[in-house]
């Protein structure tokens, strides 16, 4: 009986695993242009879900095109396990691209500390 109770928990519990492995999680990659192409130099790991994702990423400053001044690269990566597939990319400038870290870090202060204030 004992046994049985301890499979099926083992079960349960690989099935939990299981799903929350299936849970996907976003993450903003800031890259920088180089002669050789683009390197990472930054990531920024959000909460949330893909609509909170979005919110964030469409507040961001700069061009969905690449020009010959934008020279730093956000691209909005949805993470499922182990495959990483970028949704959206926005370029930069410099002064945009700290904006845009400001905006980052702003919104996940927000989300992780403020608590929703409820109404009477």
């Amino acid at each position: 009986m004992v046994q049985l109770l301890m499979m099926r928990l083992t079960g349960f519990w690989l099935a939990l695993q299981f799903y929350a492995a299936m849970e996907p999680r976003y993450e903003i990659v800031v890259n920088i242009r180089v002669p050789e192409g683009y390197v990472e130099a930054s990531r920024f790991m959000l909460t949330g879900n893909y609509e909170t994702a979005t919110d964030i990423f469409f507040e961001l400053q700069g061009d969905e095109q690449p020009a010959s001044s934008t020279a730093i690269r956000f691209d909005l990566v949805e993470i499922r396990d182990t495959l990483s597939v970028v949704l959206q990319t926005r370029f930069a400038v410099l002064s945009e691209a700290g904006d845009n870290c400001k905006i980052i870090l702003r919104e996940m202060f927000r989300l992780l500390t403020l608590k929703p204030v409820r109404l009477l």
